[in-house]
């Protein structure tokens, strides 16, 4: 049997020195930081520059390998850094490389993936045309050109306006005047500079981008735009002096004046919502298991709104259908505006807190979002499935309370070893058979019956004696039990007035309440109120649940709702007896 043991044991080692050395060699994988990369541009001539931008979330002395790239590429230059910064109390760090290239030919140029101490980013694609893009007037050595996405778009659609600063000569400032449009909403996405070529010169191209959102149907103007640019004096090297401080000339230039024919929504989408978008996403997140709801538990329901081509302003919020034994509290909704190159993407969320007010089951019905697909031209539908909430009645979750006690006291009674005196008895009779031969038979089993008897009344005896003492004190513990657990529970309903913790206060009043009026179905405020007939209580319980369940500015007043409490405490409690019927925040 030792050396069994001896032998798990030396498994049990082994088997642990191997995982420790495979958590040895896979840990630097197990372990590896985030590496990102992003390109300014994934589209350009093939005498135009981008920039290639990789990131490290950790720091790190190691560096990339350019083998792979330099099969498509050129590269012009590298920049590195490592980026601290303190969020929550913990410093963070992060390693930045900055790689300018240049592509090597025309057409789907793949941009490799990079591995940096186990860690892998993601491969891009760039597309490389033919021809660089070139200004209309490549006569002068600074020219400025505006572009939009769309001649012609539906109200509230995003046009992506693109505006280019070319220059051949060195720059020392640009001024760019704010866009402005008329009977629309514009929003900056972007601002990037790269290298080109102009009339077979070294040149530079400042690009700036807005999202532009007509607000209503007809013709929409897009201004011209003034740059105001100031020129080097016999400045060659453009990259060297462009943003030096010598002496220069100062240029005013405008960019043309665009019109878009605007159109109003289709008649398809009469009587929807409005959304013109180029893709839109519906997510819904609940705070806890919906299949486990008490009555009078709250949970809450987070449904997120994407939408590709508008701003979360334009989102139209979601609507809330009433049920009969679910109370809805909606919170303001969280708005949030991503800003890409390609455009806007606006979210919005909104919080949703559910309570359920009776026992049963509950369909909440399909959300449904109707929007208009600028890719398609048709209107869609994105939707979550109906939900079903199946409630229960909430008194498992209850604390401790007198009957609960009552309950404790008469299982300790119940439970005594009643075959202990008769399994002791017959192993000394056996032995005693065993050792005397020649007493008879029938007079061990005499005894042995005689011992069971005896036995079986003195247990009983001892047992009645046991129950009658308890049954005497029983009593006595149980109003103490009682007694104590009421107390705790107000002092617990104190505490969270003083901590003004609404909350809290909450769980403390349903709690003292069920323990004051020993009614374990007590699930709410509502029933507190109910149990408490006292319209003043009702009217601050009210309250208390719209402050913590809505975004009204109802507040209790909490030294009043201390008041009424106390006053309530120092009557006898009622066990029966009708209640008051809270309205509006407990409808039905």
């Amino acid at each position: 049997m030792a050396t069994m043991k001896l032998t798990d044991s030396k498994i049990k080692l082994w088997l642990s020195r191997c995982v420790g050395f495979l958590l040895m060699v896979t840990g630097l994988n197990v372990f590896a930081g985030n590496l990102t990369a992003s390109v300014d541009r994934d589209t350009l001539g093939l005498e135009e520059t981008f920039t290639l931008v990789l990131r490290y979330d950790e720091q790190i002395n190691a560096s990339p390998d350019y083998e792979l790239l330099q099969k498509d590429f050129d590269i012009l230059n590298t920049q590195s850094g490592t980026q601290m910064s303190i969020i929550n109390g913990s410093m963070e760090a992060s390693t930045e490389w900055k790689i300018a290239l240049a592509p090597k030919r025309i057409g789907k140029l793949l941009i490799p993936s990079f591995n940096i101490d186990g860690a892998v980013s993601d491969a891009i694609e760039i597309t490389v045309e033919g021809k660089s893009r070139t200004p209309k007037d490549s006569d002068n050595n600074v020219s400025v050109e505006i572009e939009t996405s769309a001649d012609a778009a539906y109200v509230q659609q995003q046009v992506i306006v693109t505006l280019r600063l070319y220059t051949t000569v060195g720059l020392s400032g640009i001024e760019l005047q704010p866009m402005q449009v008329k009977d629309a909403l514009a929003v900056q996405l972007d601002e990037k500079q790269y290298q080109t070529k102009i009339n077979n010169r070294p040149g530079a191209v400042v690009e700036t981008r807005y999202a532009v959102f007509p607000q209503q149907s007809g013709e929409l103007i897009i201004p011209s735009m003034l740059y105001q640019v100031s020129v080097n004096q016999g400045g060659r090297d453009i990259w060297d002096r462009f943003y030096g401080n010598n002496r220069n000339n100062v240029l005013r230039l405008r960019t043309d004046e665009q019109r878009i024919n605007v159109l109003a929504a289709p008649a398809s989408a009469a009587g929807n919502s409005w959304m013109p978008a180029k893709k839109l996403e519906l997510s819904e997140h609940w705070s806890t298991d919906i299949s486990t709801l008490k009555v009078g538990e709250p949970v809450t329901r987070t449904i997120t709104i994407k939408t590709d081509g508008l701003t979360a302003g334009q989102i139209t919020p979601l609507d809330v259908s009433n049920i009969d034994g679910v109370t809805f509290y909606k919170d303001q909704a969280q708005t949030d505006d991503q800003k890409s190159p390609e455009g806007v993407v606006g979210t919005r969320t909104e919080t949703i807190a559910i309570v359920p007010t009776k026992e049963g089951t509950f369909t909440l019905p399909q959300t449904e979002v109707r929007w208009w697909n600028t890719h398609s031209q048709m209107m869609e539908t994105a939707y979550l499935n109906a939900v079903t909430l199946k409630v229960g009645s909430g008194v498992a979750s209850q604390p401790a309370t007198a009957s609960n006690a009552i309950a404790g006291v008469d299982e300790n009674i119940i439970e005594e070893p009643e075959n202990t005196p008769v399994t002791t008895g017959a192993n000394t009779n056996q032995l005693q058979i065993q050792q005397i031969e020649k007493t008879p038979v029938w007079l061990y089993i005499t005894n042995l019956i005689s011992l069971l008897i005896a036995a079986f009344f003195a247990f009983k005896f001892l047992q009645q004696r046991r129950v009658n003492e308890s049954n005497k004190n029983a009593h006595h513990h149980i109003q103490q039990a009682q007694q104590e657990t009421e107390t705790h529970a107000w002092g617990e309903v104190k505490r969270q007035l003083a901590d003004k913790s609404l909350t809290g206060l909450r769980k403390a009043v349903i709690d003292w309440g069920r323990i004051y009026w020993r009614a374990p179905e007590i699930n709410g405020l509502k029933t507190v109120a109910e149990r408490a007939g006292n319209t003043e209580l009702a009217d601050e319980l009210r309250k208390l649940d719209e402050a913590i369940f809505s975004n009204q500015n109802a507040v209790p007043d909490l030294d009043k709702l201390l008041q009424i409490l106390a006053n309530l405490r120092r009557e006898k409690p009622k066990n029966t007896g009708e209640g008051l019927t809270l309205k509006s925040l407990y409808p039905g």
